[in-house]
Parts: C-alpha cells; structure tokens; sequence
C-alpha cells in the first residue's frame, strides 16, 4: 500500500470501479477519516460504510489523493463523514435502508437521506461538515468532477496521482 501520510479529510479519487466498466468512465472516491480508515458509499449493502485505506488503493491503484490545504476544513469534512456513516449503520442496524444508494437525479444532491452515491457523500462532508460547497457542472457529482475540481481549486492540493490516472469524458 502506498502511504502518503493520510489526514483527515483527504479525499481518494478512482477513475476505475468494480463494475467492470473500463477505467476513465465511472470512478469511485472516498473520504479519509483518520490514518486508516476512509468512509465511502457503495453499491453493495451497507451502502455507507468504514473501510481501510489500503482496500481503496490496492482495488483502485489508478487513484489520486487530493488534501485541503487547511487542517481544520478537512478534520471538520471527516467528521461528519463519520457522523453521517454511524447515522446511516444505525438505520440500517433497525432494517431502514436509508440512506438507500442510488444514482437517481431527482434526489437533489443536498438531500442527504435520498440518496448516496460515492462523489456525493464527499460533497455532503465537505457542504455540511465544512461549509465548503462544490460546483457540481451536470445532473450528477461524480469522481470526474471531483478531479477536474480538486485539481484547480486553491483550497486543495494533489498528493498523489498515478500516471495513468485520467477521466476520458467530463460528466
């Protein structure tokens, strides 16, 4: 596993998945919430859940590692990614499945019970955690908007990106 010395609120951005969709399509990303671990949303049930950092990166070594420059907006995103995750196991512990997973566009994306999705999680951490609001380009947030995003926006900077990490359509 590479360790780049993760912190809380790094953000891990796959342009591969486990659909078997060729890679530059659909992506997957994920929220880093201490050294660790990372909270992600996925198609699977639970569909909110903890996971070790190492997971992400040995089924998605075609990744980037973005980290907010402050420490404190990032320490404020992953708390509510672990808020919201606990929120969501104590749901699904009581057989509700909220929130359920879903890439449908009428659940608005500031709708956090809706639905969840991968890039929409870390917009939800980042938008309600932090106060820190992505500009979301089509219908839905996805990795790809995250990296175009990430990639410009000050508050952020690259740690990692592999070399043959790349989006091949803007959705």
């Amino acid at each position: 596993m590479l360790n780049h010395g993760y912190m809380p609120g790094d953000i891990l951005v796959a342009c591969d998945n486990e659909l078997g969709i060729e890679p530059g399509y659909l992506g997957h990303s994920a929220i880093v919430v201490d050294s660790d671990h990372i909270v992600e949303a996925v198609i699977l049930f639970p569909h909110v859940k903890f996971s070790g950092i190492g997971s992400f990166t040995s089924v998605h070594p075609k990744h980037a590692v973005f980290r907010p420059r402050s420490e404190s907006l990032g320490r404020l995103a992953a708390d509510y990614a672990v808020k919201y995750c606990r929120l969501s196991q104590f749901n699904y512990g009581r057989g509700i499945n909220v929130p359920p997973f879903s890439f449908n566009p009428r659940y608005p994306l500031d709708d956090e019970w809706a639905s969840i999705y991968c890039s929409k999680l870390i917009w939800l951490s980042y938008h309600y955690g932090a106060g820190c609001t992505f500009y979301n380009d089509f219908f839905l947030f996805t990795p790809e908007d995250l990296d175009t995003l990430l990639s410009r926006d000050p508050r952020f900077i690259t740690i990692y990106r592999h070399p043959e990490f790349k989006f091949l359509i803007d959705t």
